[in-house]
């Protein structure tokens, strides 16, 4: 399913704490917050927090990056594998 920008930033905007999803369905970690600085209708970036059995990391992924939001089942799911979202830029 495609969302156009201002949708997926009318969705973004609630999901704090939103599990978050890579390209191929592998759980990364969660949506702790947005980050707005030159669009008002999106956000610029998402800090996700990201996690595996020995840490927890901060990534700051774009908002080019997100794919889909499902409100129901509060998830976001990326256009990134989840190689290119643990590569991606700390926050």
């Amino acid at each position: 399913m495609e969302f156009r920008e201002s949708e997926l930033g009318r969705l973004l905007a609630a999901a704090h704490g939103y599990q978050v999803l890579s390209a191929e369905g592998r759980s990364l970690g969660v949506i702790e917050h947005l980050r707005y600085a030159q669009h008002a209708d999106h956000p610029d970036e998402l800090v996700v927090r990201l996690r595996n059995r020995l840490w927890a990391r901060r990534r700051s992924l774009s908002f080019a990056a997100v794919r889909a939001v499902d409100p129901d089942l509060q998830r976001v799911v990326l256009r990134l594998s989840a190689e290119e979202a643990n590569a991606s830029p700390q926050a």
